[in-house]
């Protein structure tokens, strides 16, 4: 019983500081390295910037994206990326919307293998809208907005990572969640 006591303490302490220790290492070690990776999503869009409360658009869709960024070590970076939400529709109207995206993220790196992150930034949007029925119609915007998101890194190989993100995206007064998964690879 006296042993178990003593243990405890030390095992609890130890695990305690086995992240503070990963983080410490990986800030006193900048090494600036580059990244490439894409991966596919899921979405829900919430499009209300009709005037009339039935035309307002509210679907799910299928997304896909690249990025491209660089590492000051395993806690900050900076992405920049290409997002393409795809068309979506609910019944006569479309919208469609693509852009790019930069964003710096914070990791906190937990084990060797695994690191939950945040991140934020600015999308840079265009959008297509579009009406089928009695009069078509269609007309084009583009703006930017901030977007900010949440994620999991794991680590597979020494080059390779797997990441499961959620982002939350606006365009204008239109609300994109999007979950996705990605691979990215590092050089």
């Amino acid at each position: 019983m006296t042993h178990t006591r003593i243990w405890i303490p030390l095992v609890i302490t130890g695990l305690m500081a086995a992240p503070a220790t990963v983080i410490a290492q990986s800030a006193t070690q900048p090494e600036v390295r580059g990244y490439l990776g894409g991966g596919l999503g899921y979405y829900r869009l919430n499009d209300e910037d009709f005037p009339d409360e039935e035309d307002d658009i509210k679907d799910n869709r299928w997304s896909w994206r690249v990025f491209a960024g660089m590492e000051a070590n395993r806690i900050f970076s900076l992405e920049a990326g290409y997002v393409d939400l795809g068309t979506a529709e609910d019944g006569n109207l479309d919208t469609d919307i693509n852009g790019w995206t930069i964003a710096g993220m914070a990791a906190l790196p937990v084990t060797e293998f695994f690191a939950p992150y945040a991140r934020v930034g600015q999308f840079f949007w265009d959008r297509e809208r579009s009406t089928s029925g009695p009069v078509d119609a269609s007309y084009s915007d583009d703006g930017n907005d901030m977007f900010y998101g949440v994620g999991a890194r794991f680590t597979l190989t020494e080059r390779t990572d797997l990441r499961l993100e959620y982002d939350r995206m606006s365009v204008d007064d239109t609300d994109v969640d999007l979950a996705s998964i990605n691979m990215q690879f590092r050089f």
